[in-house]
């Protein structure tokens, strides 16, 4: 059941939201052309914000662009499939399985299924984050 209200309440939020195309049409996104909305799920720090992409058709991963407010901590948590990310704008601090590593822009990190981490957003400006998911979207928040 923990797993599935998470799911749930992404899908009551995601609901009304535009459909994001398909991982294998062709597009161009750019950032700077985004629409962000505010990522209402349980348990997501206030301010973070996020811009769908695409959808694998096959897998249900997504692709999206995630803005977190400088000074934020994004908390400690899993997700049940690998997610692959690169740091496009802002400084932080990403910790894997209790190991912090100083991120900058052009940093990329695989978080593989299940492994815990957490990311904090530096002092000097927001993070812009681009992320693909190899699987649906979930959290798992640890306590």
């Amino acid at each position: 059941m923990r797993h599935i209200v998470p799911l749930l309440l992404a899908a009551a939020a995601l609901a009304d939201a535009p459909k994001p195309p398909s991982s294998e049409d062709k597009q161009v996104a750019d950032p700077l052309q985004a629409k962000f909305n505010p990522v209402t799920l349980a348990g997501v720090p206030a301010g973070v914000q996020a811009s769908p992409i695409a959808v694998d058709p096959a897998t249900k991963g997504s692709i999206a662009y995630a803005k977190i407010p400088m000074k934020t901590h994004f908390p400690m948590h899993w997700h049940s499939y690998t997610e692959y990310t690169a740091l496009l704008s802002g400084t932080a601090t990403l910790t894997l399985d209790g190991k912090p590593y100083d991120i900058s822009p052009g940093s990329y990190f695989v978080i593989p299924a299940k492994t815990h981490h957490a990311l904090d957003c530096g002092t000097a400006a927001d993070c812009l984050l681009l992320t693909r998911r190899a699987g649906p979207t979930d959290y798992n928040w640890v306590k």
